[in-house]
């Protein structure tokens, strides 16, 4: 029997004790929040998508083709059916919608942090809460780890413990609220690993602008192309929200880990929203051309015109960003006015600034190079610790893919360690 350590009791951290449990190992959770499994009860808005059935491929981001080939090579050992597998041993029924999105039958992720407690406790997993590692401490066989525990009296004692094998499953820095603070980051340098530079990712964007607290609220449904120093980078399409500091909802978050590394790279970064994605965008021209026409709308707006079309406040700051008066009618401006409007509607350029912080990000990029553990996620660096779930250089899209990193990297690390 061997001491498993484990850091962090997230998602990656309770399916890594679980599976190490299973093995008949001595395992124990250190947790420096006040209960393991917070940021579990954010995901999917409550609802928990726990993984998706569609494939994973070109789903994922990290540092180079090796890693991603890394990182398909996992999902290929411990993938979407092998999830629904081990929640279903647990006793966790789970469905599948049509976007291949999975979620438990109840859809509420308080259940989910349920199973898993419930399992760690029956196959008896030692879960110490308000415990913060200071260091880690590897040996030529197994290591200790410097703590701060918490006590009874609210008072904060040294404590130390050692392991034979540790897995380190602290989370990223996203969400620092559920725990995920990026403490985890100076555990692991401090033992010899590099941290490719950890960003927000799956996050909303700032962008510059005067006319974003006018439109603030609205949601619409757009496509969106990244372009970064001038060259589509990404396309998206999906609901839009448009915010009074810039863009957010899904298909922006789908793109914002490229936006981030771009703006940390200090290059150009802008997304050129469509409006009208129910007209072919090739007919842009000819769509124009025949609702510039006078005689048929002559007697609207250019704004009533506009609002036929989108939302009344795009249309509102589509005039406005053009010098079109409210009140000005189709019939009274000049058509390449109204032209230019109506264009616009198909590239609606915005000039990104920035990224919203960690508080407001689901996941981040960057962490551990992957080339620095093997395929059990053991480090190539130290002796019997090994590092999983988003403190490795991996992120995925929305959609359930990022928590079928944390079980597959937890499974396959719990039962090898």
């Amino acid at each position: 029997m061997s001491d498993v350590i484990i850091i962090g009791g997230g998602a990656s951290g309770l399916t890594a004790a679980i599976f190490a449990a299973q093995k008949g190992n001595q395992v124990t959770i250190l947790e420096h929040k006040d209960r393991v499994g917070k940021k579990i009860l954010m995901t999917g808005n409550g609802r928990c998508n726990l993984t998706n059935m569609s494939d994973f491929h070109e789903k994922y981001y990290s540092s180079d083709g090796t890693a991603l080939k890394k990182i398909y090579d996992t999902l290929v050992t411990f993938g979407a059916e092998d999830t629904r597998a081990f929640f279903k041993r647990l006793g966790l029924f789970t469905k599948e919608k049509k976007d291949g999105g999975v979620y438990p039958v109840s859809e509420q992720a308080s259940v989910v942090l349920d199973t898993l407690r419930s399992a760690c406790a029956q196959l008896g997993v030692q879960i110490i809460t308000d415990c913060e590692v200071r260091a880690i401490m590897p040996q030529k066989k197994g290591g200790e780890i410097s703590a701060m525990l918490l006590n009874e009296s609210g008072k904060k004692k040294s404590i130390s413990f050692f392991y034979d094998k540790l897995i380190v499953a602290t989370g990223g820095a996203a969400a620092p609220k559920s725990g995920s603070d990026g403490s985890g980051y100076k555990l692991v340098k401090a033992i010899g690993h590099d941290i490719i530079k950890p960003l927000p990712a799956l996050v909303q964007l700032r962008c510059d602008g005067q006319f974003f607290k006018a439109v603030s609220g609205v949601r619409a449904q757009a496509g969106l192309t990244l372009y970064i120093d001038g060259k589509v980078t990404a396309y998206e399409e999906g609901e839009l929200q448009l915010t009074d500091y810039g863009i957010s909802g899904i298909p922006v978050f789908q793109f914002s880990r490229l936006a981030a590394r771009a703006l940390s790279e200090k290059k150009l970064c802008e997304v050129g929203i469509n409006f009208l994605t129910y007209v072919d965008k090739k007919d842009s021209a000819a769509f124009a051309k025949k609702n510039v026409n006078a005689q048929e709308y002559g007697y609207k707006t250019v704004e009533e015109l506009l609002s036929g079309m989108v939302h009344k406040k795009i249309a509102s700051m589509i005039c406005k960003k053009n010098k079109v008066n409210k009140e000005t009618k189709v019939a009274e401006a000049s058509k390449e006015t109204v032209r230019r409007c109506i264009l616009e509607l198909f590239d609606f350029r915005v000039m990104v600034t920035g990224t919203n912080s960690f508080e407001n990000a689901q996941v981040c990029s960057g962490g551990v190079p992957l080339c620095e553990v093997d395929e059990n996620f053991a480090s190539k660096l130290c002796n019997d610790v090994y590092i999983v779930g988003e403190l490795l250089d991996c992120d995925g899209i929305c959609g359930g893919y990022n928590l079928q990193w944390a079980w597959a990297t937890g499974a396959i690390a719990g039962r090898n360690a």
